[in-house]
Order: C-alpha cells, then sequence, then structure tokens
C-alpha cells in the first residue's frame, strides 16, 4: 500500500534523543477514492526517519471525512514514532504538528 496520487506533503523533524542533527520526516496524503458501499478511503504515508516508511489506509463516508481522519491520524501514528525511536518530532521548531485533533 502506498500513496500513488499526493494531495498534501508536509515535511516534519525528527530529533533522537542524544543526537543533534534532525532527520526529515515526511508525511504524504493520498486522494481520496471511492470503495464498497458509497464510502471513501484515504491512503497516508509517514516516510522517515531514514529508510523507515508507514503507510495507512483510513476511510469515511464522504471523500472530506476520509481525508481529515487522514489528518487526525498522522499525530497518533507520529507519536508511536516517538516512543518507537526515543524522539521528538516537531514542526516549524513546534510541537504542535499542526494537523486536526480527534476529539
Amino acid at each position: 500500500m502506498q500513496v500513488k496520487n499526493a494531495i498534501a506533503e508536509r515535511v516534519l523533524e525528527f530529533r533522537q534523543e542524544g543526537r543533534s542533527r534532525a532527520q526529515k520526516v515526511t508525511v504524504r496524503i493520498g486522494a481520496p477514492e471511492p470503495i464498497e458501499n458509497g464510502n471513501w478511503a484515504v491512503i497516508y504515508e509517514i516516510r522517515g526517519p531514514g529508510r523507515r516508511r508507514r503507510a495507512q489506509e483510513v476511510g469515511g463516508v464522504d471523500s472530506v471525512q476520509a481525508i481529515y481522519m487522514a489528518m487526525a491520524n498522522v499525530p497518533l501514528d507520529v507519536r508511536q514514532l516517538e516512543v518507537e525511536l526515543g524522539g521528538k518530532v516537531t514542526f516549524l521548531d513546534s510541537d504542535d504538528l499542526r494537523f486536526p485533533r480527534l476529539i
């Protein structure tokens, strides 16, 4: 699974504990596509740091909800990356990655 037709991309920075050099983490969000039962799906990818790559598919009742769900899931996956690799991901030197939050 991978993003074929990206409609949005954001570059984040990852700093691993004990290292001063930041590594690039790129988030790519694919175009929504219709699936069965009139629902929609979006694939998003998180690439980096290094060769690390994770793709995930999320759905919604329409294309807007599918995009929103993809964007809302990105921070959750990024925080998991921080825990697994022991570091911090930032956007424009801020902990706020500027993605929507699920409430």
